[in-house]
């Protein structure tokens, strides 16, 4: 795994509420990690201000898994 892939899932860990150990990539983050909305623009903005990226408050909502945010970051890091 990599460091930015170890800070994605911190940050999400955070918001979740949990020990970044207890996540996976397949970790769902509506029904295991019970993100809602409201944690997901927290999630959004936390990602942001760390990687210098925009994610928009639809764009948030699209990820299902711990893999999929990090695919999303990675994304718009990349261009």
């Amino acid at each position: 795994m990599t460091d930015f892939e170890k800070d994605v899932i911190e940050i999400i860990a955070k918001v979740a509420k949990k020990d970044s150990s207890e996540l996976e990539l397949t970790t769902r983050l509506a029904e295991d990690l019970m993100l809602k909305s409201m944690s997901r623009i927290e999630l959004a903005a936390l990602l942001d201000s760390k990687f210098e990226t925009a994610t928009s408050n639809f764009e948030i909502r699209m990820p299902k898994t711990v893999s999929e945010v990090i695919q999303l970051v990675e994304g718009k890091r990349n261009g």
